[in-house]
C-alpha cells in the first residue's frame, strides 16, 4: 500500500467546541462528523456507503496537553477488534513531525471507543483512533503539526 493515493475518510464528534470537530474543519477531504450518542454513532457509521482504504478517527481526551494517544484496540460487548493498521509506523510519523504521541493497547471505555469498534468492524481493521487535547490544552503549533503528520500516514500507511 505504501506509495499508493489511498481514499482516506476522516471523523471527528460534533460540536464547535469539540477539538476533533475543529481539527477536521482544518483537513481537506472526505468527512464525517459523528453524532454524541452512542446510537447516533452507529447510525453515522453504519450510513458510510463509500468505500475507504484508511479511515483516521480523532476523538478528545480530556487528560491530554499537547500530546496525543494512538489506540490500537476497541472493545463493544465483550468483543475486541485490533486495528489492522501499524500504529508503530504511525506513531513514528507523528514523532517525526515534533508530536509528543503514546500508543495504547487498552481500549477506553466511552463514546470514543464505540465509535472506533463500530468503524473498525466496518472496514476489516483499516482504521486507526488517534485522541487529541481538548482546545484549551492543544496550541495551534499542534494542529498544525497533526495536519503535517497525517499527510505522512497517508503516504506510509502500512498493515500489520
Amino acid at each position: 500500500m505504501e506509495g499508493d493515493v489511498l481514499r482516506v475518510l476522516y471523523t471527528g464528534f460534533k460540536g464547535k467546541n469539540n477539538s476533533s470537530y475543529q481539527l477536521l474543519a482544518k483537513i481537506s477531504g472526505q468527512k464525517l462528523f459523528l453524532a454524541n450518542s452512542f446510537d447516533g454513532l452507529k447510525k453515522d457509521i453504519m450510513n458510510v456507503v463509500e468505500e475507504y482504504d484508511l479511515v483516521v478517527m480523532f476523538g478528545l481526551d480530556t487528560r491530554l496537553k499537547d500530546a496525543v494517544r494512538i489506540e490500537k484496540v476497541a472493545e463493544w460487548e465483550n468483543e475486541k477488534i485490533i486495528t489492522q493498521l501499524d500504529c508503530d509506523e504511525i506513531h513514528t510519523n507523528m514523532v517525526s513531525c515534533g508530536i509528543c504521541c503514546a500508543v495504547s493497547n487498552i481500549p477506553t471505555r466511552y463514546l470514543c471507543n464505540a465509535a472506533y469498534f463500530h468503524m473498525l468492524q466496518k472496514f476489516s481493521g483499516k482504521v486507526v483512533f488517534i485522541h487529541i487535547p481538548p482546545l484549551k490544552n492543544m496550541s495551534e503549533s499542534m494542529v498544525c503539526k497533526i495536519l503535517e503528520s497525517l499527510e505522512k500516514i497517508e503516504r506510509n500507511c502500512k498493515y500489520v
